[in-house]
Order: structure tokens, then C-alpha cells, then sequence
């Protein structure tokens, strides 16, 4: 995400650029007086401010200055920063040490930091099943006037809990003046171009607003101003530090250089170019204002550091200390002595404070969603000292909801006493979603599936968190669905779900080789209702009824009748607990479902028979490697099942040696040992390389169920979760030397 961060600034600029946009200089009133405000050792000293400039990855090398500056006694009075800079000098007027700032930024993992992606078992219950239906979770809006798109890639989701945890013995410090350091973050106003001085408010958000690239995160609302990135307005912000008293400014360029443009460039490089033009430029005109008594710190970053090269975090740190080296003649004269140096460290780490006792949960709801039901979500116990993680992580199962852009929390102090004020925002997209999915299946010898649906979700449609979805399915399973979901009860653990659907699809029978013996067209209308209870993300139980008719017709084979018409009536009982980290690529975690099934002639069933059915698996990651253990066991326990409720194996971890539905039974088990390997990342997904081992069979008749008589299969297989669905391409081969080549997409492990 960061390395485009040139290109999405490209049409704010071009813009800029061409109306001739000035830098507007800061009033000394925009910005108080900080840097005097306090007093100081030895008296009378002059004030120094430290400006740190944006450059993305590269203002890692922010933290070399900092620590030089400790190391030769130097004072900071007061911190002005962009982007990257205001990260940092955030943090240093927060009271962190170097040594801290430095563990946390190398620490970081900022693919995922840059990912506002859930993990699946931070998901709601609701939105892991989504996974069955082989749909997209809700992102693109859809509206009267067509799509509606975020106002970024990102919302910056964990960006800011991370901020938030990062701050917090500063957190309830509301003016930034009071700040173990005084502070400043500079952002851009989108509607005048104008830089935009930060010194008030939530310390994480303002660090937030000041890194919004524009096109990756949406834009901040601060006062009155709709802010992004600073460093279109003022990379270097030497003015806001002078307009906060500061006598002599100490100010660090990590600014990314002009590239080459010729002829031959590209329009993304060329848009890039001016986005670099106007960063330049105003950085320029900052440090033009640099007098004999300032210190200009430039570290030699070149092209050795990009602005998303965050993976070379110690490179850019040894490259600052180069540049703060050079810099020592000039940093020398700001040395003050050792007893003097002492008081400042003390009066900088003395404003911290120890996490407060929480005495009130306040919410800021701008959702649909009741106050309740996202409260009964939130782990924030009152009376007790506030615990960042385990906020974090039930803010996290609120966001799991998916329909929410942000769920976050800020410290605060209101008539004396301190709380948490959760703020939640939804998706100014929604709440109507656009949902897709592809599944395929192939053998390479003929035999080739292909399913694409397509749909709408409501969601929600009332405050308690209702949904309707309507999806589409074309090709080798084509039909409609209609689906009704609704949580019950104040807190939404309960829940009413009901489901219409419709579908045409093909079934195939087949001899001891593997031949094709027969094919079965079915068209089947399925109306079905529940009531069931959820347990947090973890898991529900329920109970429901499924009404269904249809006709069944031979397309390929020997008719014995031309066509079969068939009803079905059944009650279920299901329970599942699913903590898997992926459906499709269990890497750790896992996952067991039970069902019951009782059919019955006084439901509506042609048919009595009774059905249970089995899935479990469990998933180890140790690293990149990764094994996983399943069991499946699925039987008929009395009567005997129609031909649409037979159960069906054959392809990937299903007796792998099969293709897809060869095997055919009133009953089946399977034991599956699986190895995984992660062997890298395209597209900014994993890359998989596996095998498993399965050992099973299906059977007609149960009293031959046995594990004497099963089949030992197993399959190699690489795979990749794209944004088109998990994509999966091996070889299975079974006892006795018959194998297969398969393709899948959509299809779960």
C-alpha cells in the first residue's frame, strides 16, 4: 500500500499544482506558544524544536536522530511532525524512550498493520458461514446510483487501536501543550490544499489523520477540516515548530527525491512526479527558512530506503545515525550539561501515568446497529484498571460484524472522573453490499464445473442487526436464493433464519473404474426456517425444519422411469464450534459440526430415514509449516436415503484419489492427515504447497462399513487465496495406482 503512496497523492496534486496553490504560512496564534511555556534548565537557554519530516518507511531513520540528540545531551522543548514524522515524534512526546520506539517500529508487521482484513476467527459467527455459500464479505456498496465505493482501500482499523494502545498513559491529556513534550501533528486539508495544525483532541487520531494517504485511508474529519497526509502541505513543518516558540529548530529531511522522467515514462510515474514536485517544493520553501542557527539533518537515505520499504528498518536507522554523525559540529553548541540534561529527562517521563481505573463505558454509536447489542459485545469491565489488549481484542469481535468501517476506543476524562469512549462508524457504503463468488471444479479429461453467483445483502436492516440477501447462481449449479436472518433478544444472541431457495444441478454415477454410468439432472425448491443460539464468534447450536420438492431426470444413462418426483420434510439439530483461521486453507485452529436429521412421512418426506453427520478438524501451525488432522463420519442411521440425500465424495481432501462425486454411498467415513508449507506471497497472499493422506470409503449398505474395507488416498497440491476465491491446482492418487489431476476454485478444504 505504501509504496504507491506517490501515485495516490498524483490528482490532489495535480490539482494543487496547477492553480498555483501557496504554502500558507502558520500564525504564531494557529499554534501556541509551547516551547516557553515551561521552564527550563539551564534558564534562559534558547528553546529547541525537532521537526521530523514525512517519508514513509524511511522516517524509521527519525529514530538515529533521536537517539544522537540523547546521546549528546541535547533538549527537546517541543515536536512538530509529518506522516512518518508525526508518528515518531508522537510517540518521543508521549515519553517513550528511543529504545521503545525503536523495539515498536521494528517489531511491527506492516503488511498486516496496512490490511484492515480480519482474521476469520476474529469474524462473527454469522460472517463464517458466508464461507458455505462461497461469497465475499461486504465491501462494495450498491446504491440508486450504481456502486458505491470507500472513501479508501483501507479504514485504518488497526492503524488506529494500535496507536491507541501505544499512547495510552498519555491518553486522557486532551491539549497536546501537556504532553510530557509539546506536540504537534500536521495534516492537508482536502478542500483548500492548507496545512492543518493538529494540537488538541485524541493523540492516536491526530497521529492517524497526519499518515491518511490519500486513496489508502479516508480522509479524517478534524474540527472543521477534512484532512489527509501532511506532507502534501508541509513535509518539513519548520513554521508550526517557530510558531510554537521554538528559538533554534533542529529539522530531519527523509523526504523520497525526484525521480528521473523521460519521454519514455509511464503515466504513473509521471502523475507520481508531481505528487513529488509539490512535496519538494514545500519542503524546500521550509528549509529555505532555515537561519545560521538552525541544524538541517539530510540522512543519505538516496534510493537505498523506499518510502515502503519497511522490511529495511535497520538500514534506514543506520543510515540516520549517518546523517546525524555529519551533523555532530553543528549539534555540538545545542549540548547542555549533564545535571541540567537529567532535569529535562525527568520532567519528560514524569507526566506518564499508570493505566486509569475505568469508572464509565461510553458509546459513540454512528451505526444502525442498538447500543446494547454492540455493547454486549465490548469486554471493558468498569471498576478495573483498563486493559488495552483485552479491549482491543472485543472491539476486534465487534468490528467482526464486517458492516462497520471503524470500531475504536479513546481515553478520556469527563467531570473528573476516566473512561472509555468506544467510537463505532459504518460503512458509508453500505447497507446494501454487492456479493460474489466462483467456484470450479476439473479433471483435465473432460469433466469440467463452473458455478458463478451473484447477490445482494441488506444488511442491517434494522438495529438489531437483520439481514436479507438475495444471491443469483449461474452455470453447472444455477438457481436463486433468498435469505432472512434475524438476531433476537436485547443483546442479538439468539436468532430467527429462514431460507428460499432454488437449484438445478447435476449428479453422476459411476462404476468400479471410475467410468461414468449415469448423470442425474435434479431441480429442487428448498424452504427451510431455524432458531438457534450463537456463543460469541465462536460457534451456535440450532434447530430448524426443511420443507423440499423436486424432479429428478436421467440425461446420460439408462432410463428406468423418465422422471422421478420426490418430497422431503425433516427436522435437524445442529451444533458447530469453528475457530479456524481459513476455510478453505486450515492453517491453525479448529473446527467440529454435528448434525441430526430425522425425516419424516409426517413432515412432508416421501421417506423415513434418520441421518448423522460428523466434521472435525484440527490445525497446528508451527511457523511455515503447518499440520492438520480431520475426521469425517456421516451416516444413514435408519432407512434408507433418496438419492438427492445420499452422500457423495471424490476430489481434494475428500478421498482425493476420486474425482468429485465418484463415490456415492448411504454411508461414509475418513480420517485426513494434511502438511501444509507457506512458501511465500503473490498478490499479498500466501502461497501454499501441500499434501494429505486419506483413508476412507463410502458404502451402500452400513453393515459393510468398516475400516478393513476402506481406501487409502492422498493428494499434492499447490494453492493460493485470491481475490477471486481460493484457487487449488494438484494430484490425487488412490490404492492401486488410479490418479487424477484436479483444478478447484471456491471449494473448501
Amino acid at each position: 500500500m505504501m509504496k504507491r503512496r506517490r501515485h495516490l497523492f498524483a490528482w490532489l496534486a495535480l490539482l494543487a499544482a496547477l492553480s498555483g496553490l501557496p504554502v500558507t504560512p502558520v500564525r504564531a496564534e494557529d499554534a501556541t506558544l509551547a516551547c516557553r511555556a515551561r521552564p527550563v534548565q539551564p534558564e534562559n537557554r534558547p528553546r529547541i524544536g525537532l521537526v521530523l519530516g514525512g517519508g514513509g518507511a524511511r522516517g524509521i531513520a527519525h529514530i538515529a536522530v533521536l537517539r544522537k540528540l540523547e546521546e549528546m545531551h541535547i533538549p527537546v522543548d517541543c515536536i512538530a511532525g509529518t506522516s512518518m514524522g508525526a508518528l515518531v515524534g508522537a510517540l518521543y512526546a508521549s515519553g517513550k524512550s528511543v529504545d521503545e520506539i525503536q523495539q515498536f517500529v521494528l517489531a511491527l508487521d506492516w503488511d498486516r498493520l496496512f490490511n484492515d482484513s480480519l482474521d476469520r476467527r476474529e469474524r462473527s459467527y454469522r460472517r463464517k458461514t458466508d464461507d458455505t455459500l462461497v461469497v465475499s464479505t461486504p465491501g462494495v456498496g450498491v446504491g440508486s446510483k450504481g456502486l458505491v465505493i470507500a472513501g479508501g482501500l483501507l479504514a485504518g482499523e488497526r492503524i488506529l487501536l494500535l496507536f491507541e494502545k501505544m499512547i495510552e498513559p498519555v491518553a486522557t491529556i486532551e491539549n497536546f501543550d501537556n504532553l510530557p513534550i509539546p506536540y504537534r501533528a500536521v495534516a492537508a486539508d482536502m478542500n483548500s490544499g492548507d496545512a492543518v495544525v493538529i494540537d488538541r483532541g485524541d493523540l492516536a487520531l491526530a497521529m492517524r489523520a497526519s499518515m491518511s494517504i490519500p486513496g489508502v485511508f479516508p480522509p479524517v474529519r478534524i474540527g472543521s477540516h477534512v484532512v489527509v497526509d501532511g506532507g502534501v502541505a508541509r513535509n518539513v513543518p519548520v513554521d508550526i515548530a517557530r510558531a510554537m516558540g521554538a528559538d533554534i529548530v533542529i529539522a530531519v529531511d527523509v523526504g523520497t527525491p525526484l525521480a528521473t522522467i523521460t519521454p519514455q515514462s509511464n503515466v504513473l510515474e509521471i502523475t507520481g512526479q508531481v505528487t513529488g514536485l509539490l512535496t519538494v517544493r514545500n519542503t524546500r520553501e521550509q528549509l529555505a527558512t532555515l537561519t545560521d542557527r538552525d541544524v538541517l539533518i539530510s540522512p543519505p537515505l538516496g534510493d537505498r530506503v523506499a518510502t515502503a520499504s519497511f522490511a529495511k528498518g535497520p538500514e534506514a536507522l543506520a543510515i540516520g545515525k549517518e546523517g546525524a554523525d555529519a551533523a555532530t559540529p553543528a549539534l555540538t553548541r545545542l549540548s547542555i550539561p549533564d545535571d541540567a540534561y537529567a532535569q529535562n529527562v525527568t520532567m519528560r517521563h514524569g507526566k506518564q501515568s499508570p493505566p486509569p481505573v475505568v469508572q464509565f463505558v461510553r458509546l459513540d454509536n454512528h451505526s444502525r446497529y442498538r447500543d446494547s447489542m454492540i455493547l454486549s459485545r465490548v469486554d471493558i469491565p468498569v471498576g478495573q484498571p483498563f486493559d488495552a489488549k483485552r479491549a482491543e481484542d472485543s472491539l476486534y469481535r465487534v468490528y467482526g460484524l464486517t458492516t462497520l468501517s471503524q470500531v475504536t476506543y479513546e481515553l478520556v476524562q469527563e467531570d473528573g472522573q476516566k473512561g472509555v469512549l468506544v467510537h463505532v462508524s459504518e460503512k458509508l457504503q453500505g447497507p446494501n453490499y454487492l456479493e460474489a463468488g466462483l467456484s470450479t471444479s476439473g479433471d483435465f479429461q473432460g469433466r469440467f464445473d463452473m458455478s458463478l453467483r451473484v447477490g445482494i445483502l441488506h444488511s442491517p436492516i434494522n438495529d438489531s442487526g437483520g439481514e436479507i440477501r438475495y444471491l443469483l447462481s449461474l452455470g453447472s449449479e444455477s438457481g436463486f436464493l433468498t435469505e432472512y436472518y434475524q438476531p433476537l433478544g436485547a443483546e442479538g444472541k439468539y436468532f430467527f433464519a429462514s431460507r428460499l431457495q432454488y437449484r438445478s444441478y447435476d449428479i453422476n454415477t459411476f462404476d468400479n473404474r471410475g467410468d461414468r454410468t449415469a448423470e442425474y439432472n435434479v431441480h429442487q425448491g428448498i424452504f427451510g426456517a431455524g432458531f438457534g443460539r450463537e456463543f460469541g464468534n465462536y460457534g451456535a447450536v440450532t434447530v430448524g425444519y426443511q420443507r423440499e420438492a423436486g424432479n429428478i431426470k436421467i440425461q446420460i444413462g439408462e432410463p428406468t422411469t423418465p422422471r422421478t418426483h420426490f418430497q422431503g420434510g425433516e427436522g435437524y439439530l445442529e451444533a458447530t464450534v469453528d475457530r479456524l483461521d481459513s476455510f478453505y486453507f486450515p492453517r491453525d485452529g479448529y473446527l467440529a459440526r454435528t448434525r441430526y436429521t430425522w425425516s419424516r412421512t409426517g413432515l412432508g418426506a416421501d421417506t423415513n430415514f434418520e441421518q448423522l453427520d460428523f466434521d472435525g478438524i484440527d490445525a497446528h501451525l508451527f511457523g511455515r509449516h503447518s499440520v492438520q488432522l480431520g475426521v469425517r463420519y456421516h451416516v444413514t442411521t435408519s432407512g434408507v436415503a433418496p438419492i438427492q440425500s445420499v452422500y457423495r465424495l471424490g476430489g481434494f481432501s475428500r478421498l482425493a484419489g476420486f474425482v468429485s462425486n465418484e463415490l456415492t454411498g448411504q454411508d461414509y467415513a475418513e480420517v485426513l492427515l494434511g502438511y501444509s508449507y507457506r512458501t511465500g506471497r503473490f498478490l499479498n497472499q500466501d502461497v501454499l504447497v501441500g499434501t494429505t493422506l486419506e483413508y476412507g470409503n463410502a458404502w451402500i449398505d452400513r453393515s459393510r462399513m468398516s475400516w478393513g474395507n476402506s481406501l487409502l488416498n492422498g493428494s499434492i497440491y499447490v494453492g493460493i487465496n485470491s481475490w477471486i476465491g481460493p484457487i487449488l491446482i494438484g494430484v490425487g492418487a488412490r490404492q492401486g495406482g488410479e490418479h487424477n489431476i484436479f483444478l478447484e476454485v471456491g471449494h473448501r478444504f
